[in-house]
């Protein structure tokens, strides 16, 4: 009798547990996924890192967002920026360091704020007196609709310049960047070419190619590479940048004679690919100047 009453008690134990709702246990996706950014930049790199929110078929700005009120810049911990060297922002040169971005947004133009804390949960806590930059800049209604708030450092130049952009609904806004490298380089060209005149002839090339690269003074350029080959003429590297200069400058004739010293060259140490190339660019010279 006892066993039989056992087994009625489990029985009704295990009907009773049937009739209750199973209890869900997974992890749903987070609305505002976290971001972590490393980017090269100058001679160092930038690391970001902020919470990344959606839409989610709400008005941002002006809204969920209030123009003229400080905003994290993102969800969850505060937006942060470190730099390992000094980065331009604006037009201030910051210290190397880790920072939060907080900003005002407006309709027409947004404050950007950086500031020294760095370990705030969103803006609770925020102290204007820890600011260490504040400018304004526009902000640009865009036809494309982003639906993921986004940070995103691009547009670079030749120069080490760049942008910060922030990017939600209709709206972008551009944070000028700049590395120092630029500055940095036309200070040692400054210092050692103009005004020491040093003759070494890699020197005279990268500050050449720089000047190409970053489209300065051509003619300039242009000495500097001509200076080089005649310290070094067995150096295909030098002709070969001689060329490209030359002809930037329209200057057709020197071109080619450059470019057959380059192919002499690239001929002796087998550069197959490099010779077609400057032979393509001879002949196609050639014909221009035909019509000219």
């Amino acid at each position: 009798m006892k066993s039989v009453l056992i087994h009625l008690f489990a029985a009704l134990v295990l009907s009773a547990n049937a009739q209750q709702p199973a209890i869900l246990n997974f992890k749903t996706p987070t609305p505002s996924p976290e971001a972590s950014v490393i980017q090269h930049f100058g001679n160092s790199q930038i690391l970001l890192s902020y919470g990344r929110p959606l839409v989610r078929g709400r008005k941002i700005f002006g809204e969920l967002v209030p123009f003229d009120s400080l905003w994290r810049t993102g969800a969850g911990d505060c937006t942060t920026l470190e730099f390992k060297e000094d980065v331009i922002v604006g037009d201030k040169k910051i210290p190397p360091g880790k920072y939060s971005l907080f900003t005002i947004p407006s309709e027409k133009e947004w404050t950007i704020i950086l500031n020294s804390d760095a370990t705030l949960h969103g803006a609770f806590g925020y102290d204007a007196q820890k600011d260490i930059y504040r400018f304004k800049v526009k902000s640009i209604k865009t036809e494309r609709f982003h639906e993921t708030f986004t940070v995103e450092i691009n547009d670079f130049t030749a120069r080490g310049d760049a942008s910060l952009n922030l990017i939600w609904e209709n709206t972008l806004v551009r944070i000028p960047l700049k590395s120092p490298a630029d500055e940095n380089i036309m200070t040692e060209i400054q210092k050692r070419l103009i005004e020491n005149k040093e003759q070494n002839a890699n020197l005279l090339y990268q500050a050449a190619s720089y000047y190409h690269t970053t489209g300065r003074d051509l003619k300039q350029a242009a000495q500097w590479i001509s200076a080089a080959e005649k310290l070094d003429g067995e150096n295909f590297n030098y002709p070969n940048l001689a060329q490209k200069i030359l002809a930037d400058l329209k200057e057709y004739k020197l071109a080619i004679e450059a470019a057959k010293r380059a192919v002499a060259l690239g001929e002796k140490g087998n550069m197959t690919n490099a010779v077609a190339n400057l032979k393509t660019r001879i002949a196609d010279w050639k014909s221009l100047m035909g019509k000219q």
